[in-house]
Formats: C-alpha cells, sequence, structure tokens
C-alpha cells in the first residue's frame, strides 16, 4: 500500500517521463525513416531553397529514357543517365532562380510566336514536319483541337503532353536568349582590358636554349623528407580542395571470359558444324543449333564490310564455305548459297493513296493521263516522292517482280480497302552480280562451371584477405590487380566500369578499411570487388592519400633536381654550345609569347621560364634558369614586336576568356558556387 501510495503522489512526474520517452521513441522513428513527417525523406537534390523529390525525378529520368531508346541510343549504365539527368535539373533550377531574380521573363505573344508563329523557331518547324505537318501552326491546331479532326483525346494525349514539354523547354531558351543579351551587353572590354591583353601577346621572342631534364637525375638520389612533403602541401594546399566528401579505395575486376576449356569446346563445336556444311547445300544441317546464329540474305560485294569476308566472296563457287574467322571471342563462316546476275536497284516514283478503290483508280487514272505529280499530290489523302532510288535486295519476290517487267507508267504496286502505292519505274541500274550468302557466327561465352570457379575464387581470395590493406597488398601475387578508386556520392561508376553504382553506394555506408562482398549481378562480364581505404569528409584532401602524396612527392622532387642540376651547371661555360656539351644536350629554338601557356618543345607550365624570357636582353647568354620539369640556358635572338593595333580579335579574346562568352560559358559553375547544393541521390540511387 505504502509503495502505491507513492506512485500515486508521483503521477504527473511518472507520466512527464512516459511522455518524454514516446516523444524520443517517435522523434527517433523519424528521424531514422529519413524525416518523412517533415517531408524531406522523398527530396534527392536541395538547390538552395529548392526541393527537387523523387517523383519529380522518376518522371523526368523516365522520359529522357524513352526518348534515348525512341532515337535508336542503347542506354548501357542507367546510373549514367541518372546522373546526366538529376545535373541538368540542378542546372535548370539554379537556372532559373538566377533568371527570376534578374526579373527576366517571356510574355504570351513571345512564347506562341516562337511555337507557331511566322518566324517559330527551327526546331519546332522540324518538330512539326517529322509529325507529318507542313508547320508547327497545324500540328498545335490537330492536338488542341481534335475532335476537328474526328480524333479522341486519347488518342494525341503523348503528343499533346510533349508539345507541352517543349513550352517550357522553349520557354526557358527565350530566357536564356534574353539573359545573354544582357550580359553581351554588360560585360565589355574597357581600353586597360584591351590594353592589358593585347601587351600579353604582342611581343614574340625567338630564343635560343638548351636543357637539362630532371628525368636525367635518379630518383633514388633525390628522396624527399616528410618536412619537405608538408612544406609543399602547404604550398600547394589549393589545388586539393574538396567540393565534397570523397571516399577512396582499391577495386578488383575480374573479367568473366571464357576458360581454355569453353574455348575448346567452341573449337569442336566449330569443326563439327565446318563439315556439315561442306558437305550439304545450304545451312540446314545446322539450322537447328542454337548456339549458332545464321543470317542469310542477296547483298552485293560492296555491302560486305569485312575484307576477308569480301574477298572470299567474291573468288568462291556456290557452295564453298570460308575458314572460320576468330576475333573477339566469336567465330565467323561465310557460306555462298548462290549467285545471279540481277537489276539492285531502280529509280521510281512512288505515290500512296488513302482511300477505297474508286479513289485510288481515280489517282492512278489522273497519273497516267499526264496530269502533273506536283497537282496530285495533297499530303492529306494523297502522299509522295519523286525520283526515289530503290534497292531490290531483299524486296520480296513477287513486289521484285512487279517493279522489273513494269512498263512506262504508274501501277498499282500493292492495293487495299482503303489504302494503295502506286508506283512508276524511271530508270533501272545495269544487271550486276548478286550473292545469296549464309553468315554463320557463334559467341564463346562462359560455362557455368568457369563464372563458378572464377567467383569461388575471389570470394575464397576476399575470405582470406578481408581487410583493405589485406586486399590491396595480397592482389597481385594472388592473380588480381587491384586500381585505386576516388568517389564522391554521385559517381555513377567505379573507374569508368559499367553498372557499379551499387559498388559506389556500398562505400558510402561502409567502414574504413573493410571489403566489399562480390558485386556481379548488374554487370555480368565483370565480377567487382572494393575496399574502403579512407573517408575524406574535411575541407581537403590531406597529404597522406596516396595520389596527393604521389603528386608532391615529384614536384619535391623536381624542384631538388633543379637546385642540383643548377649548382652543377651555373657558370661552367660562356655559351650555348658550351651548355650543350656539359649538358650533354644541343642547342633548340622556340617562339615565345607572355600569354603562351605551353611552349612548343618545353611543354606546359614553364612559368619562370617565360617570365625570364619576356624580361630578357637580345643576344646576352642567360641562365641557369630552374623550370618545372627541366633547367635552361638560353639566349634571346630577337624580341619582335606586332605591326598591329588592337583591334576586333582582342575584343573576341577578352570575351572568350574573361567577358561575357567566358561568363556564359561557365555559368552553371558559377552559378554552382553561388548556391548550396545539397545532393542526396546516394540514398535513392
Amino acid at each position: 500500500m505504502a509503495a502505491l501510495e507513492k506512485i500515486r503522489k508521483r503521477a504527473v512526474l511518472l507520466t512527464v517521463v512516459i511522455g518524454v520517452a514516446l516523444l524520443a521513441f517517435i522523434l527517433g522513428d523519424l528521424i531514422n525513416s529519413g524525416q518523412a513527417f517533415f517531408g524531406d525523406g522523398n527530396t534527392i537534390v536541395k538547390v538552395g531553397d529548392e526541393k527537387i523529390d523523387a517523383m519529380e525525378f522518376q518522371k523526368r529520368y523516365e522520359e529522357i529514357s524513352a526518348q534515348y531508346q525512341n532515337s535508336g541510343n542503347q542506354i548501357t549504365d542507367g546510373a549514367v543517365l541518372q546522373k546526366n539527368v538529376i545535373e541538368g535539373m540542378i542546372s535548370e533550377k539554379l537556372l532559373d532562380k538566377e533568371l527570376e531574380e534578374v526579373g527576366i521573363y517571356v510574355t504570351d505573344a513571345e512564347l506562341t510566336e516562337a511555337m507557331t508563329g511566322n518566324n517559330a523557331s527551327q526546331d519546332m518547324v522540324r518538330y512539326a514536319q517529322q509529325m507529318g505537318f507542313e508547320n508547327p501552326a497545324q500540328l498545335y491546331d490537330f492536338l488542341f483541337n481534335p475532335a476537328k479532326y474526328g480524333v479522341a483525346e486519347q488518342q494525341i494525349a503523348e503528343a499533346k503532353a510533349n508539345w507541352l514539354r517543349l513550352e517550357q523547354d522553349m520557354v526557358r531558351v527565350l530566357k536564356q536568349s534574353k539573359l545573354q543579351a544582357l550580359l553581351v551587353g554588360a560585360i565589355q572590354a574597357n581600353e586597360l582590358d584591351k590594353k592589358a591583353l593585347f601587351e600579353e601577346n604582342a611581343v614574340t621572342s625567338q630564343v635560343a636554349y638548351v636543357k637539362a631534364d630532371y628525368s636525367s637525375l635518379k630518383d633514388e638520389d633525390y628522396q624527399v623528407s616528410d618536412a619537405e612533403l608538408n612544406a609543399e602541401y602547404a604550398k600547394k594546399k589549393g589545388m586539393f580542395k574538396l567540393a565534397e566528401e570523397q571516399r577512396m579505395g582499391h577495386v578488383i575486376a575480374v573479367d568473366v571470359v571464357p576458360s581454355a576449356e569453353d574455348l575448346a569446346a567452341s573449337k569442336a563445336l566449330i569443326d563439327t558444324s565446318m563439315v556439315v556444311l561442306r558437305s550439304a547445300a545450304g545451312v540446314d544441317g545446322i539450322r537447328n543449333n542454337s548456339e549458332l546464329v545464321i543470317e542469310e540474305g542477296t547483298m552485293r560485294l560492296n555491302d560486305i564490310r569485312d575484307a576477308q569476308m569480301k574477298e572470299f566472296i567474291g573468288a568462291a563457287k556456290v557452295g564453298d564455305v570460308s575458314e572460320p574467322k576468330f576475333v573477339s571471342n566469336v567465330y565467323t563462316i561465310a557460306k555462298l548459297n548462290g549467285k545471279k546476275l540481277e537489276v539492285d536497284s531502280v529509280n521510281i516514283n512512288m505515290v500512296t493513296v488513302q482511300g477505297d478503290k474508286k479513289a485510288q483508280d481515280s489517282i492512278l487514272n489522273a497519273l497516267n493521263s499526264g496530269k502533273a505529280f506536283a497537282e496530285v499530290v495533297d499530303n492529306k489523302t494523297v502522299g509522295g516522292e519523286e525520283n526515289v532510288w530503290q534497292v531490290l535486295m531483299n524486296v520480296a519476290d513477287s513486289v521484285k517482280t512487279k517493279i522489273l517487267n513494269a512498263g512506262t507508267g504508274y501501277f498499282s504496286l500493292t492495293s487495299g480497302d482503303q489504302m494503295a502505292y502506286l508506283v512508276k519505274v524511271n530508270s533501272k541500274v545495269a544487271p550486276k552480280n548478286m550473292y545469296d550468302v549464309a553468315f554463320i557466327t557463334h559467341k564463346v561465352i562462359p560455362s557455368t562451371k568457369t563464372v563458378n570457379d572464377l567467383r569461388d575464387n575471389l570470394q575464397a581470395f576476399i575470405n582470406e584477405n578481408n581487410t583493405s590493406e589485406l586486399l590491396e597488398s595480397k592482389a597481385v601475387a594472388a592473380g588480381y590487380q587491384p586500381m585505386p578508386v576516388v568517389v564522391n556520392s554521385t559517381t555513377p561508376q567505379i573507374n569508368g566500369i559499367a553498372n557499379t553504382r551499387k559498388a559506389v553506394q556500398w562505400l558510402f555506408g561502409a567502414e574504413k578499411g573493410s571489403v566489399s562482398p562480390i558485386f556481379d549481378k548488374d554487370n555480368k562480364d565483370k565480377m567487382v570487388v572494393v575496399a574502403l581505404d579512407g573517408v575524406y569528409d574535411g575541407e581537403y584532401m590531406p597529404a597522406s592519400d596516396s595520389q596527393v602524396k604521389s603528386m608532391l612527392v615529384q614536384i619535391a622532387m623536381n624542384s631538388k633536381k633543379g637546385d642540383a642540376l643548377v649548382e652543377k651547371y651555373n657558370g661552367k661555360a660562356n655559351d650555348l654550345e658550351g651548355y650543350a656539351k656539359l649538358m650533354e644536350s644541343k642547342v633548340d629554338t622556340a617562339f615565345v609569347t607572355y600569354g603562351q601557356p605551353f611552349v612548343p618543345g618545353l611543354g606546359m607550365g614553364e612559368n619562370a621560364f617565360v617570365a625570364s624570357v619576356v624580361s630578357a636582353k637580345e643576344n646576352e647568354l642567360n641562365g641557369v634558369v630552374k623550370g618545372n620539369n627541366a633547367v635552361y640556358v638560353y639566349k634571346v635572338i630577337k624580341h619582335e614586336r606586332t605591326q598591329r593595333t588592337p583591334g576586333q580579335e582582342v575584343e573576341r579574346q577578352f570575351s572568350t576568356t574573361r567577358g561575357n562568352s567566358a561568363v556564359l560559358q561557365n555559368a552553371d559553375a558559377i552559378l554552382r558556387k553561388a548556391t548550396e547544393v545539397e545532393n542526396n541521390m546516394i540514398k535513392f540511387f
């Protein structure tokens, strides 16, 4: 009873404690579930205050993916396309915000003129013609007044939606055009700009020089200490600034290729197939073998692209079989099944008639009575083309016979209840040799046993070497090649290996030193394992990073070599020939200007040499000058100042290097630098 009384007295306190615990549980669950309650759970990217959610992204991705497929392009890695799509959407958000802040807008009248007006965009004109209309205005009328043409709304829904997307794109294009005009007027070179830019390239110096490359000295004689490395890092730190978190590691990519046993089995199959092909007419003897792909057709020699096969077909007798050609694990065999002399192409007029038999006969009679082609074709119910070259190879024999036996007038090539194709043969080429050829191909693929063995061996290796340090140090001895990896959260592929986005995601969820499972489900050609060596989430990549360290060591080592060579050669000769003898080099020449980043013969970035040349007097020996890759001794033969005066070329150069064109070209990078972009793609894809 005493205990119950104590509980009653503390009821309020207990309520508060339980309430706080429940609230903490609920909040924790919300946070762990991606803060969906607060609306950020579906946000893929935040661009300033703007958001791109998963549904918006997915819709855009599906649209662009469909466009790729409709245009015949193959998407080899969806992650690459995903990155391109999201980067495009980020750029749109950045630009739209900038346009809004600047106050640039597009009126309805401007949009209408660009889409359907007399001066409509050429892109819109081409699009309308591709859709079968003379101009965009006709297409617009068809899409937004379908009842007028007896068409149901659902039949044109997709095309209408595409038009609305084109309108959005056109609004952005028009705004960008206005922004460009604004920038062109705002960023112009003044007289001081033009003079400075002109002077950078006004004087060309012809130089005779000799050099001693740093590669002539042994690296082991110029080792770099930690203190020297850190000093170089302090000077070059800006080169290693991080825009976002980086994950560093190593990757092992095992090619899934046929084994020796697989190759031997395929060779046996080909040998057997060759016996069958040579012993019987045609290819029916091997037709039921699912491991062989047979393509048969009639062709001319010029249609055969492979030089070896072309030579064989040209010289072969009917029934001959080529020797197997083996390239990239694919066998190719050709068999000549027939040879004939035939007309391969004709020049024709073709007319398409939409309508019943009566309408078809009316058009046919009109054409054959002498009525002009242009008068008959109205591009509505009657369409067509004149003087079209039609290749007859692989055309159905019944159609080919009609064309080859045609007279001088139009005739009905094919005719149905509501459609007919009328043809007139204008001319025929001379008959030529036609070849009936069968190409037989067989691709050698890894067997199930081969794939399992590769996987088992790799799994055994990572089981035994289950840290990043062991994976890197033991891989070569085990027959694997570990390659360094640097990725950020938006990297679509590891080292250009297709379909490795899941391995990137693994790196961003892994602990330092761990080794991944084998990734081989998305890429059938490779088995991939990654190990996480380090996480760089600071402002700069550290000097301890292997690639950073390698770069710094080379820079510091070259500097020490330069000091040694300067001390070795300085003042030891009186002319270039003397220095050439000492340096075991030769006297060479170059032309140098102050604004020149690359000097032929010297390379990129020899700024100390270029600066020294500009201020040197003619015919005086100069050196030894310490460069980035060598030391130099030189003599200026002549400084020649251009006779031209600053003109339009300077203004163009200013525009492209630091003026309006440069700003426009780098607009996206400028806007991204000024706006915080938070990309959470790694959590979704």
